[in-house]
């Protein structure tokens, strides 16, 4: 019975912290950076870059609005962990409303580049390949034993 109730609890703790943490990462100014490294590496041309820019701010703001829930989700977990039993289906339906938002977003950003990549050039597109190909062979280093 103990060790069901600590993996009980264990489980609980890792979900909040995957939920509270979740969205963390969001940096403004980290998507600047990449989006002025794409226009340096790419060579993009003015309207290239524009398209580019706002498709970064349509995708942030989505984001940013996604976000905004966090306090109500953080509010209801914390109700959840201070109550005598934890409602797996409160946990759950949390889960499942974020999991929706973070579809629409990969939604969004899937029909956006799509749209954005049938503007590059022919050499455009290689060099982005060349570039994935750089950074699949650093990254793959990072997991070789």
């Amino acid at each position: 019975m103990k060790k069901k109730k600590s993996i009980a609890v264990l489980t609980v703790v890792g979900l909040c912290s995957l939920l509270i943490f979740v969205g963390c990462k969001r940096n403004h100014h980290h998507g600047a950076f990449a989006l002025d490294y794409v226009v340096e590496v790419l060579d993009l041309t003015e309207a290239q870059e524009k398209k580019l820019d706002s498709i970064h701010e349509e995708i942030f703001a989505k984001v940013e609005l996604m976000h905004k829930d966090k306090e109500k989700m953080h509010d209801t977990l914390k109700e959840q962990i201070n109550s005598e039993r934890i409602d797996k289906e409160v946990i759950r339906g949390l889960v499942k409303e974020h999991r929706a938002q973070m579809d629409s977003v990969i939604e969004l950003a899937i029909d956006k580049l799509t749209d954005f990549h049938s503007e590059l050039t022919p050499d455009q597109r290689a060099k982005l390949v060349a570039k994935l190909e750089k950074f699949e062979k650093h990254r793959g280093r990072c997991f070789r034993r």
